[in-house]
């Protein structure tokens, strides 16, 4: 339009002349067009003609060339490319997915290169850098990158024998065609534990003849003969702890000890913060079907049919390891005890952070802890047995199905599929996110833990209360089972015990 404008105006600004003029104009449409125009004016009209219309390409901004990837991760890699000679801006689009929308990154025109971030592992992009001169843009060039896929994570060894172990371990995100395992024995290895008996001992004598005897997987008893001349009153058993013995003992038992491992002790004489030369011995713990049980089933095909303590590994060698009790007699044995409730010693009425770690007396009333929950019914899919007595009266359930999801899910509960005597009353749990007097992560009309002061799966808010207060018969308040004694008789002893589902107890013979 501003061309004809110009165009009239010229013309009225020509009227009393009369010539003839050709010339080519370009008029800047989003190609160039060429127009060749003569015109001629002869006092009171004029002519005009367009002769020859020519199309012209656009000359827009230079192309990047040279697309380069490198310091490709599983969420991150550099993009590099060759600037063109003209000072323009650059813009780096990336799509994991053609029918995704691309992400854009403008860049200034005195860089060439841009870090992405915040990708998916093992995915595959298509990235295109286009230069940017004002409102026009070159041709984009283009290439695919592909990000490494992420490791595995987590992996542990169970149900360790002495000729094979199950690992498990958590996925990659990305998809993989298949895992590599490597594993090996490490040559020339030796777990070697060094005991230091130190005990009173006369003028440079020292104890004689220690030796170890009654050599199991997991202990062992050292004895040993006193100097002639004893002065003094202890012995000092330095290993992972001091124990203070007595000077007439001439004997101990070494406990908790590994499998299949070598174990040196050494016995000093000490009077008055000095030692006597050391006499030593050594020997090798024998091996087990599980070194490292996970949990009571395995200490049971262990060969301990008694039931009582005994240290555990659901988390492996390498894991930390947790002293749990046994119940090595109840339908088979093979139970991990996680809570008992017997005489009221034990406060239940307690916080978050004692519910997720654990407390009381293995022996007496205890909670084994959520986060020891969690790992144990995290392992293989577990069986609960609730095992309630009342004077005469012993009732149980049982229940096929039992998990403690992670605290970042609130240890939630999952339990299905009763069987026994006692009635249903947990099931009416399932699903339930554990809540205590200082945590509820979803309280409903009331806060169930302060209503009923226990630590729980509360929902609103129970069929069963077996942390509520002992010998409490008011309120529903107490250690309560609907479907065996209604909400108003607190129940006496409480036991909670899991088991591998799977699980087949040894025959006894």
């Amino acid at each position: 339009m501003s061309f004809f404008l110009f165009l009239f105006v010229f013309l009225c600004f020509c009227l009393s002349s009369c010539f003839y003029l050709s010339f080519f104009v370009f008029v800047f449409l989003p190609v160039f067009i060429c127009l060749s125009i003569s015109f001629s004016f002869f006092h009171d009209s004029f002519s005009l003609s367009i002769t020859h219309i020519l199309p012209m390409p656009c000359p827009g901004p230079e192309l990047p060339s040279g697309l380069v990837f490198s310091e490709v991760t599983e969420t991150s890699l550099s993009v590099s490319w060759t600037k063109p000679k003209s000072r323009t801006l650059h813009r780096c689009s990336g799509s994991q997915h053609p029918d995704w929308e691309p992400v854009s990154v403008m860049v200034d025109s005195g860089d060439s290169t841009l870090a992405l971030s915040n990708l998916s592992p093992g995915s595959s992009y298509e990235v295109s850098v286009i230069s940017v001169l004002g409102l026009d843009e070159s041709d984009a060039i283009k290439d695919l990158v592909m990000t490494l896929p992420d490791p595995p994570t987590t992996l542990r060894a169970i149900n360790v024998t002495d000729t094979k172990a199950l690992l498990l371990w958590r996925p990659a995100l990305a998809t993989v065609d298949r895992y590599v395992i490597v594993y090996g024995s490490e040559k020339g290895s030796c777990d070697c534990v060094h005991v230091l008996l130190a005990g009173s001992g006369g003028d440079g004598e020292v104890p004689r003849d220690l030796k170890a005897s009654q050599v199991t997987p997991r202990s062992a008893l050292l004895t040993w003969k006193p100097p002639s001349a004893a002065v003094g009153n202890r012995y000092l058993l330095t290993s992972q702890q001091e124990v203070t013995i007595d000077s007439t003992v001439t004997e101990f038992k070494l406990s908790r000890l590994y499998p299949m491992s070598k174990y040196t002790v050494q016995l000093q004489g000490e009077r008055g913060g000095s030692y006597t030369a050391a006499i030593s011995t050594e020997f090798t713990t024998g091996n087990l079907r599980y070194p490292f049980p996970s949990d009571c089933s395995q200490v049971l095909l262990n060969g301990m049919h008694e039931s009582g303590e005994v240290e555990i590994f659901p988390n492996g060698r390498q894991g930390k390891p947790v002293l749990v009790y046994c119940d090595q007699v109840t339908d088979g044995g093979g139970w991990t005890v996680f809570q008992r409730r017997m005489d009221g010693k034990t406060d239940f009425f307690r916080g978050w952070e004692n519910y997720s770690n654990g407390f009381g007396e293995l022996s007496g009333e205890f909670w084994l802890g959520n986060e020891n929950l969690h790992n144990l019914t995290s392992m293989a899919p577990m069986t609960l047995r609730v095992d309630l007595r009342a004077g005469d009266e012993s009732v149980f359930a049982k229940y096929s199905t039992f998990t403690v999801d992670n605290v970042r899910r609130n240890y939630a509960l999952k339990v299905s599929g009763y069987s026994g005597t006692a009635g249903d009353s947990m099931s009416y749990h399932n699903g339930r996110m554990f809540s205590t007097r200082d945590r509820d992560p979803a309280p409903f009309i009331t806060r169930c833990a302060m209503s009923y002061r226990g630590g729980w799966w509360y929902k609103n808010c129970h069929q069963a209360n077996l942390n509520g207060l002992y010998d409490t018969n008011v309120n529903h308040q107490g250690l309560i089972w609907t479907a065996w004694k209604g909400k108003d008789y607190s129940v006496p002893f409480t036991e909670m015990k899991l088991r591998p589902t799977s699980f087949t107890p040894p025959t006894q013979g």
